[in-house]
């Protein structure tokens, strides 16, 4: 995430896509610049705008500690219609439509269980099935200590340790074990 200062008395807003976050820098009159990709408001707005990104975020601009953070979802399939399922301001995974399937987030590993897609044509969902447990990495400690967008019905997350070099060996594997299920998939097709 981003903010710069650009030389006609506005900033430039780079955030990752986040529904919540849209409807509120609309709201101190930014707009969205399709050439930069980019939103441009006011620099006299900086704070406000600061404040927006940690409330969806859990971060803003600024350089935060860093966390790691294991998800083992609960018996319950965890789901956002029409969007992203998004925890700690992070996007956990993502659906485009019912018969798309579903993607885990950058920083995001699959260990177990499965992510998808479904609902119907016009009310689809991305669904994050009971029982997966996922690694999200580099989460904003903040994030975590607000619990941001996480719903105790989901299940438990626990902060683990970046230095334990058989976690991410452990997480790159079963990531790589996941894509390589997924080119079976394909080459079935």
């Amino acid at each position: 995430m981003k903010i710069t200062q650009l030389e006609n008395g506005l900033i430039a807003i780079d955030t990752p896509y986040n529904k919540e976050f849209i409807a509120r820098i609309k709201g101190v009159g930014a707009k969205w610049n399709p050439t930069r990709r980019v939103w441009e408001a006011d620099a006299r707005t900086i704070e406000t705008v600061r404040d927006i990104m940690r409330d969806v975020y859990g971060q803003d601009d600024m350089p935060q500690e860093l966390v790691d953070v294991k998800v083992k979802v609960g018996d319950q399939d965890i789901y956002e219609d029409k969007g992203a399922v998004v925890i700690f301001g992070r996007t956990i995974a993502t659906a485009w439509g019912r018969d798309t399937g579903a993607r885990v987030g950058d920083g995001v590993v699959l260990e177990s269980g499965k992510v998808t897609s479904g609902g119907s044509m016009k009310n689809w969902r991305t669904i994050i099935k009971a029982g997966s447990v996922l690694t999200v990495y580099d989460v904003p400690k903040q994030a975590v200590e607000k619990g941001l967008g996480w719903v105790d019905w989901y299940g438990t997350y626990e902060v683990v340790g970046k230095d334990d070099p058989k976690a991410a060996l452990l997480a790159e594997k079963a990531a790589l074990m996941e894509r390589l299920a997924e080119i079976e998939r394909l080459l079935a097709e």
